[in-house]
């Protein structure tokens, strides 16, 4: 993971090895972090975001 690696949701259920479905649940949760960027089809999450979330151990929360 490079310094400012942008994941969609598909990048983020790869990362935890879930179904793209589960990844959205995920990325809707109030824990989550936000995205970084928005278009009218996806969203983008920084990746350093994601992973210090999971470091937290908000995944199983």
């Amino acid at each position: 993971m490079a310094e400012g690696d942008l994941w969609t949701t598909a990048d983020i259920a790869r990362r935890l090895a879930i179904s793209t479905e589960r990844a959205r649940r995920l990325c809707q949760r109030a824990d989550f972090p936000r995205p970084v960027e928005s278009a009218p089809f996806f969203d983008l999450w920084r990746a350093s975001d994601v992973e210090a979330w999971l470091v937290e151990g908000r995944l199983d929360g």
